[in-house]
């Protein structure tokens, strides 16, 4: 298996032991509502923690599977080099970058947060749309 597929299994499953390590307190946060103060389980703070834990979740996964079907892609290696970059900005965005939001709190207005998220994920989309296309020309060739 190509370094770089290893690669993507090596960060996916490092991002779901971290993202399963904050798992825990996101658990105690919640406990904490139940018992303390209900006002805390609707928050913003923790609707986006708990955002960013699921998204950490499906992240790590896709870097996974991304990872056990790069052999499958016609792409070069240029291409997925590159479509790891996306995926990783994409992880990026959606895990550390959406608990920074949430300490930011809402605003009225685009932030700079809000942009660099939306640059980092449409980088990850586009991984993904490509990957897609590299697996589709792999199976239109066999067919």
């Amino acid at each position: 298996m190509p370094r770089l597929g290893i690669f993507n299994m090596m960060c996916g499953f490092f991002v779901l032991a971290c993202a399963a390590a904050a798992g825990a307190f996101i658990a105690t946060d919640i406990s904490q509502g139940f018992i303390h103060d209900r006002a805390i389980l609707e928050s913003w703070q923790l609707m986006l923690d708990k955002s960013a834990h699921g998204h950490s979740n499906l992240f790590a996964l896709l870097h996974i599977c991304f990872g056990l079907t790069m052999p499958y892609s016609t792409w070069g290696s240029p291409v997925k080099t590159t479509q790891t970059a996306g995926l990783l900005l994409g992880t990026l965005a959606m895990g550390p970058g959406m608990m920074l939001k949430a300490r930011l709190g809402p605003m009225s207005e685009t932030s700079l947060i809000d942009i660099m998220i939306g640059g980092m994920l449409s980088a990850a989309l586009l991984a993904l749309f490509a990957h897609a296309i590299g697996l589709g020309a792999k199976w239109y060739e066999r067919a």
